[in-house]
């Protein structure tokens, strides 16, 4: 089952932000040093208190007359950050654009109090979503790799890349709140690198705009961009054969798939994962691959589903491509609703191709 259709705690609702991509180069942008470290610009001159989690309250006095006692203002309530007045952009990288894998890629984002009056606090999150090229996709698909923010101290390493299946992840900004009066910006710049166990595939990256300190993400601002994941090292999947039939019984399933490697063939093993919703073990299920006339058993592991690398088998060379032929056989017929998901792909020196279903249907 994707990680894609788990349902999250809490909703967030998208609102128009103007997310503007891929104009901002990448770096400082206040005068060489660090935005991240630097304090916020053109201040309005009034006196100001902080309220935690909320950001800066003008405070006024009243103009007293001769006899009469000065008495404050009641103070405003703190703006909080939503609706259409915290605007988010990304700079340094573009929508569409590629992300290889294992490379150190630096970017920016940029929140704006676009409101007229009033100040507003933000907590500052950046994660990636739920990622179809994740190492496991099976429950959470959470890329693997690191993620680092610009502080004032230097680098600082955060402790998640990828969002979970809750809303964890909406307040991991609150130590590195800031506030923003009236049309103030502020400007972080972040890196990223994404782990050669990842897959290629395409890539949201999410960045947010919760008040500090607060649970309550309703109202909560975000901004994404989108990228396709590469990586020059990868197998690439040629074609699929899936199996003859599509009613899942005890007798062997047959399919097939071809795969090249811009690395050469030499190094290249093909891969095949079992999966099913009513769970399985290496008991379950048999694998075989063909080898020449035969068909060879190859065994199966837990990880992630019911995996197995094949490292022994050469499958049918034609040029600069494989083609690899495997059959799997159920002990016992999946019951009544039971899903299947039988995966293929390659890898080659650590690097791993995209994986595609060559059987994926309800049993029945």
């Amino acid at each position: 089952m994707n990680a894609s259709v788990i349902a999250r705690i809490a909703k967030i609702v998208p609102l128009a932000v103007g997310v503007a991509v891929g104009v901002a180069a990448c770096g400082p942008t206040n005068g060489g040093a660090s935005v991240a470290a630097s304090a916020p610009s053109a201040t309005p001159a009034v006196t100001s208190s902080a309220t935690p989690g909320a950001g800066a309250v003008p405070t006024t006095e009243a103009a007293g007359t001769a006899g009469t006692a000065t008495k404050p203002a009641p103070p405003k309530a703190p703006a909080q950050s939503g609706g259409s007045g915290i605007g988010i952009t990304f700079g340094g990288l573009s929508e569409g654009g590629k992300i290889e894998l294992n490379d150190l890629v630096p970017f920016t984002v940029t929140w704006k109090n676009n409101d007229a009056t009033g100040s507003r606090g933000v907590a500052p999150v950046v994660s990636t979503q739920q990622y179809e090229g994740a190492p496991c996709t099976m429950v959470l698909a959470t890329a693997e790799g690191t993620l680092e923010r610009k502080d004032a101290s230097g680098w600082k390493k955060l402790d998640h890349l990828s969002q979970g299946g809750g809303m964890d992840y909406a307040g991991t900004g609150n130590d590195a709140a800031f506030t923003l009066a009236a049309g103030q910006s502020r400007t972080i710049e972040y890196r990223m690198r994404l782990s050669t166990a990842n897959r290629p595939g395409r890539i949201t990256i999410e960045a947010d705009a919760p008040v500090p300190n607060s649970k309550d993400y309703r109202d909560m601002v975000k901004a994404e961009l989108n990228a396709a994941v590469v990586d020059r090292h990868s197998p690439e999947m040629i074609s699929v054969m899936p199996p003859a039939k599509g009613v899942i019984t005890t007798d062997p399933l047959p399919f097939g798939f071809r795969v090249s490697s811009p690395d050469g063939t030499t190094g290249l093993h093909p891969r095949v994962a079992v999966w099913s919703s009513e769970g399985l073990t290496p008991n379950d299920v048999t694998l075989e691959a063909r080898v020449g006339e035969e068909w060879k058993p190859v065994e199966l592991r837990e990880d992630c589903g019911l995996v197995a690398i094949a490292p022994d088998v050469a499958g049918v060379r034609d040029g600069n491509t494989v083609e690899y032929t495997f059959r799997v056989t159920f002990k016992q017929a999946p019951k009544n609703g039971g899903d299947v998901d039988v995966r293929v792909g390659a890898e080659s020196n650590g690097h791993r191709s995209v994986e595609r279903s060559v059987f994926l249907r309800d049993a029945r």
